[in-house]
């Protein structure tokens, strides 16, 4: 019989959370779920089902990976969150990793998932066996300080002059093994299951200079030989104009284990986040490799075919026939495309591993040599730029002009069918006293509803008749924003303005 496994599903793909729940039933588990896409919807079942574990896809038109983790650590924080994506930036991948997801599995390896679960619902169990231990101690020791107070420890009852042993306690005797007729009458240091008479000697004497003595961890042997671990308190008081000493003896032994027991668990766990690092450096180097791989392999046969097409296009033009030329034109064009789209990608995916040289950049110089260049580039526009001075940035100057490229191109050419149009620049301060910068147009605008959409790679909310592009400008922006630990977001009106806001954050 399969093990029952309490699973929520964050998907907006009813499909997609079949096949995960065949991969579980397939890896011996029979899944209880509920398929949630969005924050309320992940709230409810959050607040009214305990979860062994949470798989989430990475973006969804209403919601995303980031956010459902946020709401699981808010609400849950002990559940597994594992992503299981079609698509995700192995970046992001271990940006929410940091944040506490426990692991990333495409949707193409599916097979990787009941294992994924199988281990962190064994470090689950492992974290509530340490909370246990922990929990245990701290009981432990309050009722350990409870007994001292209360005169339940074990206990002897000394002639503080002379350090004979006047009265013991039941527990004493109880925990030592000894009879009180074997401990009265004792000195203190003629007791057995004290290891060292001369050490006992010193002791004492240093209980009747000082009136007080402790020993956190004292090792006392048994009637029967075997040693335990105490806590040795003693001070001196006067009874009846006889100053007596009272010894309080607390069994630690238990304490001792636990901590040792608690030092092996955190040693497995460090070991753990060891062998994760060194999976997270291997997804890297494969990472590093896709890159180099699509940067030369892909692209030679799409140079082949360019020449091939060359090579036909002046093969028609000998036969003068229109239509095969028409058919190569449109060869040639999907497949400067589709260079453009593997140049996008590279350029994209280097934005992650740039080193990031933090300075005081003049945003507002650099945004009128970037509206220079677009004037220039087309002189007959009516555009109007209003750049405010003065406007500075803490960052990485080569990105940040990135970003500026990116919403002034981008404001520049959602007003390209407007006669005249006007573009501006600024900053406004926060609650907080840091800035928001942005950028404004009063040009084609876009559908707020779908604004979640606006930075993903090659999303585009206008067609490329209308406006031409292959979408990846604003991911890049987004990219480089995130990178400096700041955030990106725009509002919109259709056909009357636009507005991107975007923040740097601290080091």
């Amino acid at each position: 019989m399969n093990q029952p496994l309490r699973i929520l599903i964050v998907d907006d793909s009813e499909d997609d959370a079949d096949l995960i729940i065949r991969a579980l039933h397939s890896g011996g588990y029979d899944a209880i779920s509920e398929v949630v896409d969005s924050s309320d919807k992940m709230l409810s079942a959050l607040e009214h089902q305990n979860w062994d574990v949470i798989v989430s896809d990475h973006a969804m038109p209403h919601f995303n990976s980031p956010a459902a983790l946020k709401l699981a650590t808010q609400v849950r924080p002990l559940v597994p969150f594992i992503i299981v994506s079609g698509e995700i930036d192995l970046n992001l991948a271990v940006s929410l990793m940091r944040d506490g997801a426990k692991d990333y599995i495409t949707k193409q390896e599916l097979p990787r998932l009941v294992p994924a679960i199988e281990r962190e619902l064994h470090e689950v169990k492992l974290r509530k066996e340490i909370q246990r231990i922990e929990s245990a101690l701290k009981r432990s020791e309050t009722r350990y300080r409870r007994l001292f107070e209360t005169a339940e420890d074990g206990m002897l009852i000394l002639d503080a002059e002379t350090g004979q042993i006047l009265d013991v306690n039941p527990f004493l005797i109880r925990i030592m093994g000894y009879s009180k007729d074997n401990l009265l009458g004792k000195m203190l240091w003629d007791l057995g299951f004290f290891h060292d008479e001369e050490e006992s000697k010193m002791a004492f004497a240093e209980l009747q200079n000082k009136g007080y003595i402790r020993y956190e961890n004292l090792p006392l042997e048994t009637s029967s030989g075997k040693t335990i671990s105490v806590e040795f308190v003693s001070n001196t008081y006067t009874v009846n104009d006889m100053k007596v000493a009272q010894c309080n003896i607390r069994d630690i032994s238990r304490h001792v284990l636990d901590e040792k027991e608690i030092s092996k668990l955190n040693a497995e766990l460090e070991q753990r986040v060891l062998e994760r690092t060194h999976q997270l450096e291997a997804l890297n180097k494969e990472l590093e490799a896709f890159s180099y791989s699509v940067s030369h392999d892909l692209r030679v046969p799409l140079r082949h075919i360019m020449s091939y097409t060359e090579a036909l296009k002046e093969d028609i033009s000998r036969t003068q026939s229109t239509g095969s030329g028409e058919l190569i034109e449109k060869i040639r064009t999907s497949t400067q495309r589709m260079e453009n789209l593997i140049s996008a990608l590279l350029d994209l995916s280097r934005l992650s591993r740039q080193p990031l040289e933090r300075n005081t950049v003049d945003l507002s110089a650099m945004a009128h040599l970037i509206t220079t260049e677009l004037l220039q580039s087309q002189p007959d526009r009516q555009v109007t730029f209003t750049i405010a001075d003065g406007i500075l940035g803490h960052g990485d100057a080569l990105l940040l002009r990135s970003v500026l490229e990116n919403l002034f191109g981008n404001a520049w050419k959602y007003t390209s069918r407007h006669a005249t149009a006007n573009i501006e620049f600024g900053a406004t301060l926060q609650t907080d006293g840091s800035e928001v910068y942005f950028v404004r147009d009063d040009g084609a605008g876009f559908d707020m509803a779908y604004a979640d959409k606006l930075f993903g790679a090659f999303q585009r909310l206008h067609s490329e008749k209308e406006f031409p592009g292959i979408g990846i400008g604003l991911a890049t922006v987004q990219r480089i924003i995130n990178r400096h630990n700041g955030h990106v977001w725009a509002e919109s009106i259709m056909g009357k303005r636009t507005v991107f806001y975007f923040t740097l954050g601290k080091e």
